[in-house]
């Protein structure tokens, strides 16, 4: 409700790509209307084709309809992913290396949505701790993507901290 009143989910400040795809699948069935069928039927072929070539579908399907913003996180997380389970001969460590650095990862996602939920309650009670001037600045970018790169440095090193 706090996050509805501060932000208000038709906004975009609070952007639910799942939650506006399935209500476009559920829509037409509750509704009585028309279903895009075509549409679900090219779907399901290409889900098909993506299989059959080994490729995963709900990967692609998530980057068809996710915005850049969130997909690009996603695909960065996965190279991560793949390069600390992909360092040393033994799967096991490779194992350990890749569940450790899930948990890391889901931490930091878990203390964002905390966060993020602290922070709508802070500007629904009239605090703001924002500063506009900053984020006009194009240096903000900048230290931004540096600590976006110190993050994904943090995780590597993390991970990869288990030995032989």
């Amino acid at each position: 409700m706090i996050l509805n009143k501060t932000y208000g989910f038709t906004s975009g400040a609070l952007a639910a790509p799942q939650a506006n795809a399935m209500a476009a699948v559920i829509d037409p069935l509750m509704n009585g209307v028309g279903a895009p069928w075509l549409l679900y039927g090219i779907g399901a072929v290409l889900a098909l084709v993506l299989t059959y070539f080994n490729i995963p579908a709900l990967a692609f399907a998530l980057g068809m309809f996710i915005p850049l913003e969130l997909n690009l996180p996603l695909l960065v997380g996965g190279a991560i992913n793949w390069y600390v389970t992909t360092r040393s001969k033994d799967e096991k460590i490779n194992n350990e290396r890749g569940e450790k650095g899930t948990l890391l990862a889901s931490g930091f996602i878990a203390g964002g949505a905390l966060m993020g939920v602290v922070s709508a309650a802070m500007r629904f009670g009239g605090i703001n701790l924002v500063n506009e001037g900053w984020l006009a600045n194009p240096l903000s970018e900048v230290v931004s993507l540096v600590a976006y790169l110190l993050l994904i440095v943090y995780l590597i090193k993390a991970s990869m901290n288990i030995k032989k």
